[in-house]
């Protein structure tokens, strides 16, 4: 019994370390942002089990190298170097960019654009095979997201047409725990130089709860200013934890405010009449 439960859990194990690349939907996305450009950034795996932070504190995680896929719009006026707002996707994938029902961060990002400000997208599945959200999302950690927010952040650094001090980032869900760990000074210091940093977070519907984050004793990078918006009627990532992990945040130095609305579900943001997700991880 002991060996056939070894041999699925390699199995289980090399299908998703060996998952086959998948075309990236923000190649639909340049049509809205036609001025764009699809770029790859290097990133890593983190492993799956056990979700921990030890496989990147001990540099692991260096053994499985990828390029995930973004795009990056300039401002079509002004003079560079610009600002950036870096925009990382929910569970639902990146294909929601692209979603008649999930606008808001291309609307956004068109607004920001009007205001001098790049923007960019990640993809952080199409290169881990993620195919169908529902039944594939698991099958990649959340350091994973956590590692590739990072090493977006390095990438633009040799980016000479961004102001590298002013760049932001904020996404939903998944998008939301990236845009909170970013603020982790103990993961970006053993992912990247010292001397970089996020200056501005917007994390929406954030997992506080299981999210892997130090939870009980956070050490936050001070420069990052956090603003996290929470639904109170939210039944997948509840608002309490969060509640509770910004006061320890805040204790611990961080420049953060933890916003919890009243009547907000978890989709907050999507153009749709409230309803009932029966594939919702609850």
């Amino acid at each position: 019994m002991k060996k056939i439960f070894t041999i699925l859990t390699i199995i289980f194990i090399s299908s998703i370390v060996f998952a086959e690349p998948l075309k990236s939907p923000l190649n639909i996305l340049l049509k809205t942002f036609k001025n764009g450009e699809l770029v790859k950034i290097p990133s890593y795996n983190a492993p799956l089990y056990p979700n921990t932070f030890l496989e990147i504190k001990d540099e692991s995680y260096k053994n499985s190298p990828i390029e995930i896929d973004a795009l990056i719009t300039y401002p079509k006026k002004g003079k560079s170097p610009f600002p950036l707002v870096v925009f990382t996707h929910s569970s639902g994938g990146p294909k929601q960019f692209n979603n008649q029902w999930f606008k808001f961060d291309k609307q956004m990002a068109k607004l920001l654009l009007k205001k001098g400000i790049a923007v960019m997208f990640l993809d952080n599945y199409s290169v881990r095979g993620v195919k169908d959200t529902h039944k594939d999302q698991s099958t990649v950690s959340n350091f994973s997201g956590y590692i590739d927010a990072f090493m977006a952040l390095d990438y633009l650094s040799s980016d000479k047409k961004i102001d590298i001090k002013k760049v932001g980032i904020t996404g939903w869900s998944r998008g939301g725990m990236n845009s909170t760990y970013i603020s982790e000074k103990r993961m970006r210091d053993i992912l990247i130089s010292k001397d970089l940093y996020y200056a501005a977070a917007l994390p929406r519907s954030v997992d506080c709860e299981s999210g892997g984050f130090f939870f009980m004793n956070p050490l936050p990078v001070k420069e990052t200013k956090t603003l996290m918006v929470n639904g109170e009627i939210d039944d997948v990532t509840p608002a309490a934890p969060c509640i509770e992990y910004g006061k320890r945040l805040k204790a611990n130095g961080a420049n953060i405010k933890v916003i919890t609305k009243k009547g907000w579900g978890h989709g907050f943001t999507a153009n749709y009449e409230p309803s009932y997700e029966r594939d919702s991880q609850v």
